[in-house]
């Protein structure tokens, strides 16, 4: 597989810009100390900007110096080795340093109005607005270019477009930002674009009607629409032979089923098919098609399929029409050096299990034996990793479907060294690091697990419309395809013999949006999809789109499963969320246009709306099914359904949409300034008892305040219980019938409690895993005289108590920095992975072992004090610095040092089982 080219850029936080009055100096090393130095992977603008420059990066330059700092590390130590690797390294970070591109995080629209307005100067260079796309807007922030390339870059990214073509402000925003997506550059392909193909589908929906603000909207339950489909919506064709020359250029093994592609104004999924093939089949050998342009007579232009290798759809050419023609449109690119990208690919081998979510599991119908069932699989995979059978570890370490290439490639990757050094080495499952590291990783499985991270059979597919009737459509004939209305095909499910699976799609609010596949195979659908290994494939005439939260065929993926806990917990007569969506207006975009579109996008609150549903989920199992509180809570699921497409519409069309409406939250007290009357009364006591204002139990799991607020709030009724009562509270909780006094306890309990404690799904499954003993603790039992470090030491080379001290100086210096921003980053509501903090220690570490080598330029000896430094002076501090510094030159050490390993190979009568699967533990030789 081929490397990303990685590139260093600047990123800021708008206050400190402030404080700094919008100028500022700041030097690498600097930027490195205040967390300020990012990573950023290749992508068409940082291209643009290099070759406006004439400044490439060549991966042979930065491979060379490399090879340098390498061979300096093996010499002796000595000042002017490490001198010279000093140098080398900071030539390097200034060959890959980009500093016309920067990054700003704003904290509130004040400071982005004075940036847009004046703009900021970094080291003297005046930076100017340029882009925020969807992805950077919903973080609040933008990228700024520098005012010495900014035209220019500009012009070429413009790409010759005319530009009175109207356009809504955020989609132009939108598809500028596509040039700042990661990719791997590819050769162009000879390609075609053609025209979407729509289709009217008829079906019946809850529709949803908004009203003011303040109220709840109007939904009319079985309404039949009719709604016209685009069939391909993001979607294209590549050829086999095209296909395997990316993968060739990718440097891949394999030909993947789909790429995802970037280019400009371009983006979308190609899927593979052999179009050739199936024009001399299906359309009598005429690969004449018509296109989306037409001519000086307004005639289609006309394309020989012959000619082409790529079919592209109008959906994937944002503002095609700005371009005359596809040659016109090519021509531009190759004038301004604009070239095709792959983001993402297939994968060779789709993986056998994947984790559920809460919203995943929220939204089915489980019962206690479900839950049980559901559960099962987890909980016994993760007592099988405490069970001290270190190749059972492995596999928890390395997955599953291991065999001796696996193995290989795994100590080859970029995977964790520590875990490499296991396989190489498996008596350091004695060592305290280790088992610390596997009992972290088990701790926060079982937390996730109580989120709903439980492990079920099957997998992320990308979605692909019927490519068979994608064939048809582009030359011009009626749309059948392959599949019928309501079938779907799959070959990784037909390899299983399953026919029928579940495919749900993230963000999942809605029980409508569970769909069941009913899965066929014949002998069309090998002989026309045998290249779609991956992916699930949709008919071309149903409503799954809508069902799937209003997913297209731009590389959208949906999880599948056969679990029949989870078939079976499908609400199968349940019906999909539809509204109206208002039509963004096209203008001509200015600059204030582009920025006011920026503002709409910040700030969203659809996490706050699907915590709303998650709420209601929670509360609709404290309610009588037949009850009006019932039926209000779930329409207002229903409505929030809504309100997160319309969150997402509401940058689009560039104006304010209905969020959260106040009595869904806000307690309403009885007024002072008028009376009642008894409807009145009746309607604020209704909307007390259903206020969507509590987490639901299992978010303790999530927000350290609510676990807190929990806690000290059953303390206090443990207390009360006792006072009141004179009987504990987990013996009220057990009492079947409770009397009149008990009974009005629990009601206040409850009431006041923080948190929904409903027999929910999700609270049913939390407490599952939290009744389970999983016993990880016995992995930080360890003796603490064993010496499993000593294998990483070379004893030929002589310990310098001079040249340790230094080092043990520079590392305390940067231990402090790493320790500060791992305690800045700490954040109680965080939900997820920060993968900012990451590159900023990430840069950090890198910086430090710059530093250690001017103290020590020979890596071995360096090595040899750092081991000392952890293992030895400070046998209980966080090795995982040692790890991320010479975790490489480990592995490296241990396998010079072995000819074989012993690994867990799957084996159908193996002893060790794992997943449902078998393994025995081989002998393989290392190369």
């Amino acid at each position: 597989m081929r490397k990303q080219k990685q590139y260093l850029t600047l990123k800021f936080n708008s206050d400190r810009l402030k404080k700094f009055k919008y100028d500022i100096q700041v030097s690498l090393d600097e930027a490195i100390d205040n967390k300020e130095l990012i990573a950023v992977f290749e992508n068409q603008l940082i291209d643009c900007i290099l070759d406006i420059k004439d400044a490439h990066v060549e991966q042979k330059e930065v491979d060379k110096i490399k090879s340098e700092i390498s061979k300096l590390n093996k010499m002796d130590s000595s000042g002017a080795n490490g001198a010279k690797i000093k140098q080398l390294h900071e030539k390097l970070n200034t060959m890959i340093y980009v500093p016309e591109y920067i990054t700003i995080e704003m904290s509130n629209k004040g400071q982005y109005k004075h940036l847009y307005k004046k703009g900021v100067k970094i080291n003297g260079i005046k930076y100017k607005r340029f882009n925020s796309s969807a992805s950077q807007a919903r973080v609040n922030t933008v990228l700024f270019i520098a005012e010495t390339v900014f035209e220019e870059l500009r012009n070429r990214t413009d790409n010759g477009r005319n530009q009175n073509v109207t356009i809504a402000p955020a989609k132009l925003n939108a598809y500028r930002g596509l040039y700042g997506s990661s990719r791997f550059r590819v050769s162009t392909p000879n390609f075609c674009v053609v025209k979407d193909y729509e289709s009217p589908t008829s079906f019946k929906v809850n529709f949803v009607t908004e009203t003011d603000y303040s109220e709840d909207d109007v939904i009319e339950q079985n309404k039949e629409i009719t709604k016209m489909f685009n069939r391909f919506d993001g979607q294209g064709l590549i050829s086999p032979s095209q296909a395997r020359k990316w993968a060739n250029e990718l440097k891949l093994d394999y030909l993947p089923s789909q790429f995802c592609i970037r280019g400009s104004f371009l983006k979308g999924m190609l899927t593979v098919m052999d179009i050739h093939k199936w024009i001399e089949k299906f359309n009598n050998g005429d690969y004449i098609i018509e296109t989306i342009y037409k001519d000086d007579e307004n005639k289609p232009i006309l394309v020989d399929l012959r000619d082409i290798d790529v079919i592209i759809t109008e959906s994937q050419l944002k503002l095609w029409d700005s371009w005359s023609s596809v040659e016109y449109y090519r021509k531009c690119c190759e004038e301004n050096n604009l070239s095709w990208g792959v983001s993402i690919y297939a994968p060779k081998y789709d993986k056998t299990f994947f984790y559920q979510n809460y919203q995943f599991l929220q939204t089915l119908n489980l019962d206690d034996n479900d839950v049980v069932n559901i559960t099962d699989k987890f909980v016994k995979w993760i007592k099988g990793v405490t069970s001290e059978n270190v190749y059972y570890t492995m596999l928890f370490l390395v997955g599953m479907n291991t065999d001796e290439n696996k193995f290989i490639q795994f100590l080859n990757s970029k995977s964790a060294s520590w875990i490499k050094a296991l396989i190489i080495e498996p008596e350091l499952i004695k060592d305290k690091y280790i088992r610390n590291k596997i009992y972290n990783m088990l701790r926060k499985k079982i937390q996730n697990a109580s989120l709903g991270q439980i492990i079920v059979d099957g997998n992320f597919q990308v979605i692909v419309s019927d490519p068979f009737a994608m064939m048809e459509a582009v030359c011009g004939k009626e749309v059948k395809g392959l599949l019928s209305e309501g079938e779907h095909y799959s070959n990784y499910w037909n390899e299983r013999n399953i026919n029928e699976v579940v495919a749900s799609r993230s963000p999942l609010t809605y029980r409508s949006e569970h769909v069941l596949l009913n899965l066929i195979k014949n002998e069309d659908t090998e002989e026309w999809y045998k290249y779609c290994y991956s992916g699930i494939i949709l008919n071309a005439h149903g409503n799954e789109t809508d069902r799937f939260a209003g997913s297209d065929f731009d590389y959208d993926i949906i999880a599948t499963t056969c679990d029949k806990s989870v078939i079976k917990g499908v609400y199968r007569n349940e019906l999909p969320v539809v509204y109206e969506a208002p039509k963004p207006s096209k203008i001509i975009p200015t600059e204030d246009d582009l920025y006011n579109a920026d503002t709409f996008s910040f700030n969203s609150i659809i996490g706050g709306l699907t915590n709303k549903s998650t709420t209601g989920y929670a509360l609709l199992a404290a309610l009588p099914p037949e009850s009006e509180e019932y039926k209000i809570t779930l329409n207002r699921i229903k409505t929030i359904t809504k309100a997160q497409s319309a969150q997402i519409d509401k940058t689009k069309i560039g104006q304010e949409v209905k969020g959260i409406v106040p009595k869904w939250v806000s307690y309403q007290p009885i007024p002072k300034d008028k009376e009642e009357t008894d409807k009145e009364k009746y309607v604020r006591e209704l909307n007390n008892r259903i206020l969507l204002d509590k987490h639901p139990y299992f978010f303790m799991h999530l927000y350290n305040n609510t676990r807190k607020k929990y806690k000290d709030h059953v303390k206090k009724y443990e207390i009360l219980a006792m006072q009141r009562l004179g009987i504990t509270l987990p013996e009220l909780k057990s009492i079947k019938r409770l009397n009149d006094e008990q009974l009005a306890f629990m009601d206040e309990y409850h009431r006041k409690s923080p948190v929904i404690e409903s027999d929910c799904v999700m609270n049913k499954i939390c407490k599952r895993i939290e009744s389970v003993e999983f016993d990880i603790k016995k992995l930080l039992k360890v003796n603490e005289e064993l010496t499993v470090h000593e294998s990483f030491i070379n004893k030929d080379i002589e310990f310098n108590q001079d040249t340790y001290k230094k080092v043990k100086k520079t590392y305390s210096k940067f231990n402090s920095m790493i320790r500060n921003e791992m305690n800045n980053s700490q954040d109680n509501n965080r939900t997820t992975y920060d993968d900012s903090i990451a590159q900023d220690i990430n840069i950090i570490r890198k910086q430090l072992k710059v530093k250690l080598h001017e103290v020590c330029s020979n890596n071995t000896e360096l090595m040899n004090y750092v081991v000392h430094m952890f293992y030895v002076d400070n046998k209980n501090s966080n090795k995982d610095v040692m790890w991320s510094l010479f975790g490489d030159e480990i592995v490296e050490k241990l396998m010079s040092e072995r000819e074989y390993i012993y690994v867990p190979i799957q084996d159908d009568k193996g002893e060790i089982e794992y997943l449902n699967k078998k393994y025995t533990v081989e002998k393989v030789e290392l190369l």
